[in-house]
């Protein structure tokens, strides 16, 4: 327990000091900017700096895994590195970002072997049992999920919630199989976000950045993959169920801006699913003249039951790949049919508030 506090301290402590200097502060201009002064979004380094902390620690108590917690640091530090460069100079490409997020990925399988090599598909699993086709689906998969939970880093308190979400499942079903190693490194996630994350939520005095979003991300997909190799009762489908709701995201909305707009998958835009919650959905909860802080920290709650809504099956059937792959064709159908009504301003009526008046 003593590593976890540790792990905490380090990153509130330091998400503190990010605050005070000003890090990286990040002027409120462009379509996907809703805060209104400029903040720091360094926060990603107090959650790096928070885990290697507790990798410190886990080192001088000799514990068994603390050479593999460290290579798992090394192999963040590509898309890590590429996030913080982005953050600093707002010059670095999303495809650069891919890349190193690509690059991130092939350290994990060579140093950690945490390569996909089943995904409980035929066909697909006979592929992935040739090691080179393993190594480069694992490392695109790898960044692209890191890639997708930065698309959904958009209000305070948003990727936070999903990502605690995320690890405190890892960290149940890696307890349950007694994998030390897993089992802490999830926490360790939970509690260096949770620094961050009492900073972040719900006013907003330091943001993630691009750092912090692909280093939850990549640290999601890699933990999903070393817990599915480790254990083989565990379902492929119940880490994919776990990151679906930012994964789906980023899909549908390549979907969205190639051919139904015609656009750039890489140009920002407004239509997220997250921005319409808080354009559409929100106001009806607190109405339209409130002030845009609490409209920004209204929002998170509504995303991150989206992300319980893939937890919930995914923790009660870890182990059910067809269960598991039903909840995850119930979980597209759901966000998607959502989105369409949303974006339509056809807002389903369980997401209004009740006029004044009106019986509940």
């Amino acid at each position: 327990m003593v590593y976890i506090i540790l792990v905490f301290l380090v990153s509130f402590l330091l998400c503190m000091i990010i605050i005070r200097l000003g890090v990286f502060s990040d002027a409120p201009l462009g379509v996907q900017k809703f805060h209104k002064k400029p903040t720091p979004r360094a926060g990603g380094l107090g959650v790096f700096l928070g885990l290697l902390g507790a990798g410190v620690g886990f080192w001088v108590a000799k514990k068994d895994f603390a050479w593999e917690y460290f290579l798992f640091l090394v192999t963040c530090l590509p898309v890590f590195f590429a996030g913080i460069l982005e953050d600093a100079t707002k010059r670095v490409s999303p495809k650069l970002r891919l890349v190193a997020g690509f690059l991130s990925g092939l350290l994990a399988v060579l140093l950690l072997n945490a390569g996909v090599k089943r995904v409980n598909l035929p066909f697909f699993d006979q592929l992935l049992s040739y090691w080179v086709f393993s190594l480069i689906f694992s490392a695109f998969a790898f960044s692209g999920v890191s890639h997708a939970f930065n698309i959904i880093d958009g209000f305070n308190g948003l990727l936070g919630g999903v990502a605690i979400i995320v690890f405190g499942s890892y960290a149940y079903v890696s307890f349950l199989h007694g994998d030390l190693f897993l089992t802490y490194l999830s926490l360790s996630f939970v509690f260096a976000v949770l620094g961050f994350m009492l900073w972040n939520y719900p006013f907003g005095l330091v943001f993630l950045g691009d750092g912090g979003a692909y280093l939850l991300g990549f640290g999601a997909s890699v933990l999903g993959a070393l817990l599915t190799s480790r254990h083989p009762d565990v379902s492929p489908w119940f880490a994919l169920l776990l990151v679906l709701y930012p994964v789906w995201e980023t899909l549908f909305s390549v979907y969205r801006k190639k051919f139904l707009r015609g656009t750039s998958p890489m140009e920002p835009d407004g239509l997220h699913f997250h921005m319409l919650v808080y354009k559409r959905i929100v106001r009806f909860f607190i109405g339209e003249r409130a002030e845009a802080l609490k409209r920004n920290s209204y929002t998170s709650p509504f995303l991150w039951f989206m992300e319980v809504l893939c937890a919930v099956p995914a923790v009660l059937f870890w182990n059910n790949t067809s269960l598991l792959m039903l909840f995850s064709f119930a979980f597209v159908v759901f966000y998607t049919w959502l989105y369409l009504r949303i974006v339509r301003f056809k807002v389903p009526g369980v997401f209004k508030a009740p006029q004044r008046g009106q019986k509940l």
